[in-house]
């Protein structure tokens, strides 16, 4: 399917990608339009915690994402109209679920495109103002990560409350693969206006991995280690591969699609390896540099990008 009446979002401006009437009607339809995205869903959705938000307010919803679900059950289960920022280019153009993100109000990102994000948040910052909501995955793209309960998160959150004075309210959307149960729990709302942007960052962060936490300690049942067999971490990869193949895909999309924030105080072991490979290596830093190259080799096999390039069509 080609979505040709919704591919000009891709090239709105602040000033055409909603209207003043336009926000007013999505508050106005905002309540049946979650009734019908709960229905929607292919799982049942059961809400852990709610906090008491104030009514009529503006927030920035924030949450975590790793499933493919998790959006529209985060829309459904909001208390009132929020913008959701998306950053996915195919589905725009071949899923027809775009035309309900449409209605209920979207902002699009490009996300390999520097002039794209910047515009995003005027967009967003706009919607705020105007006294609605917005939803935001500060993850970037899903959490892909075998050991990590939240990744670290783009700056998006914390610049639009310094400059609007709107608080943040954290979610994290729950599913275990192959449960059709998805299990979201709302924090209290932060406050970032008076903070540092990395204290202000880590604090939502931590709130973002505690629920996440939460969730699996309630929601899922312990495996003994030793009942695992083969290779854990490609049987992994390959459960990761599934999620993204409940979404049908028109070409490869895994640049745009798995990206995450590179943090300078912590690098990956690719981008350690991407700085230091074309070092001369000789007797004196052998010691230093040999461990380095020898786990980039053993991780090689393990870059999930690669494989969903090689793997996603199969």
């Amino acid at each position: 399917m080609d979505n040709i009446g919704i591919k000009w979002v891709k090239d709105a401006t602040i000033d055409n990608f909603t209207s003043d009437i336009g926000i007013k009607i999505r508050r106005g339809i905002n309540t049946p339009l979650r009734q019908i995205l709960k229905m929607a869903t292919k799982r049942e959705i059961i809400i852990d915690r709610y906090p008491n938000l104030e009514k009529n307010k503006p927030y920035i919803f924030a949450s975590t994402h790793s499933f493919d679900e998790d959006i529209i059950a985060a829309l459904a289960t909001i208390n009132r109209s929020a913008y959701v920022l998306i950053g996915t280019t195919d589905q725009i153009d071949h899923n027809y679920q775009m035309y309900a993100a449409w209605l209920n109000g979207m902002i699009y990102v490009n996300r390999l495109d520097p002039e794209s994000r910047k515009a995003s948040i005027l967009k967003m910052k706009k919607i705020l103002r105007s006294g609605s909501s917005i939803l935001i995955f500060p993850e970037g793209g899903w959490n892909n990560t075998e050991n990590l309960l939240c990744q670290p998160l783009f700056s998006g959150p914390y610049i639009l409350s310094q400059d609007t004075g709107v608080s943040v309210v954290p979610i994290a959307s729950f599913n275990q693969h192959g449960s059709d149960k998805i299990y979201m729990s709302f924090g209290d709302p932060i406050d970032m206006t008076n903070r540092r942007k990395k204290e202000a960052l880590t604090s939502l962060r931590d709130s973002l991995a505690t629920m996440v936490y939460y969730s699996m300690e309630e929601h899922t049942s312990p495996i003994c280690r030793k009942s695992l067999t083969g290779d854990i971490r490609m049987k992994y990869m390959e459960e990761r591969k599934q999620e993204y193949m409940r979404v049908k895909w028109t070409r490869d999309v895994w640049e745009e699609e798995l990206t995450y924030y590179h943090d300078k105080e912590n690098p990956t072991w690719n981008e350690v390896y991407d700085f230091i490979k074309n070092a001369h290596i000789d007797n004196n830093n052998i010691s230093i540099l040999g461990p380095v190259l020898t786990k980039k080799l053993q991780e090689k096999k393990y870059d999930f990008k690669e494989y969903m390039k090689k793997n996603w069509n199969n």
